[in-house]
């Protein structure tokens, strides 16, 4: 039975893939891969049919060869990956020995006589759409596009062997941040609206008051460094899907409005009445952040 593949190193992206597969299947077999025992456990319960666990490397890089190995046997109709850094990385080396093409930041895909994509590009200002009819088809699809499939039958998981260390771990440390915006229900986002560094705390009292957490725009991170890299939100940064979105000073541009515009509530604070940001927002408050926000933090008792 021809198959459809799954691979991912975290838990929750592999659900999605799976759901991604189920999408365009025509019958094939769904298999996951994972490299942690808690993503192949969750797979086995959400549509996959079978499931690999690969847990004996120290990194998932350490499995791409195996991978490759795999693939050349089964011959799978589509491989399907995250869309970290790390995925994007593992993805292209696999596309690479299989002679195949990748399609990266895939938004939207549909099967017909072979795969149709749609993905963003330059910023976020148009939509790529691409057919693919190579096999296997292979891309790193967007986060927060699905929802994982119901819990259902549990599927067999498979341990197996043969990892490649390419690479000698001598030192790991702890990460620098706890902040975890793709699974948050609540963002505060920090624009270039805020004046100072210092001012942060004014987004991070208001995100602590709302159980929430603390993201930026993209200057912020990289033009002011201000917040670490990996904090800033939009079409090349971190695709959120929360509840509530709170934007501060941030001007809306359509790279940053990429990133959020699947929040089920977008709030708005800026002094600019014609900020782009207003026309995305469901609700918008006009005037200087630094009035609005004391007030409000007030109110909640923050």
């Amino acid at each position: 039975m021809s198959e459809i593949w799954a691979v991912s190193e975290q838990a929750g992206t592999i659900l999605e893939l799976i759901a991604h597969a189920k999408g365009i299947s025509q019958g094939e077999k769904i298999v996951a891969f994972s490299f942690t025992q808690d993503g192949a456990q969750a797979a086995s319960t959400h549509g996959a049919e079978h499931v690999y666990e690969m847990t004996e490397g120290s990194r998932p890089e350490a499995w791409v060869n195996k991978i490759i190995e795999m693939a050349k046997v089964a011959e799978p109709v589509a491989i399907l990956c995250g869309n970290t850094r790390r995925a994007k990385e593992m993805a292209a080396r696999i596309a690479a020995a299989l002679d195949t093409g990748l399609v990266t930041e895939c938004a939207k895909m549909e099967r017909g006589e072979g795969f149709v994509t749609e993905r963003y590009i330059y910023g976020g200002l148009c939509v790529s759409t691409e057919e693919m009819k190579s096999v296997p088809f292979m891309a790193t699809m967007s986060a927060k596009l699905l929802e994982a499939l119901p819990e259902g039958s549990v599927a067999p998981i498979e341990k197996i062997t043969g990892a490649e260390e390419a690479c000698r771990v001598i030192e790991l440390r702890s990460h620098k941040t706890t902040s975890n915006l793709s699974a948050a229900n609540v963002v505060v986002c920090v624009g270039r609206g805020v004046a100072q560094e210092k001012d942060i705390e004014l987004a991070q009292r208001l995100a602590k008051k709302l159980g929430g957490e603390v993201g930026c725009t993209r200057p912020v991170a990289e033009d002011l460094n201000w917040m670490l890299e990996e904090n800033y939100i939009g079409i090349s940064g971190k695709i959120i899907k929360p509840i509530v979105y709170i934007g501060i000073g941030v001007s809306g541009q359509i790279q940053h409005v990429s990133g959020i515009r699947d929040s089920k509530i977008i709030i708005a604070i800026d002094k600019n009445e014609n900020a782009p940001i207003f026309e995305a927002a469901d609700y918008g408050l006009v005037g200087d952040l630094y009035e609005i926000l004391p007030a409000l933090l007030t109110a909640l008792g923050a």
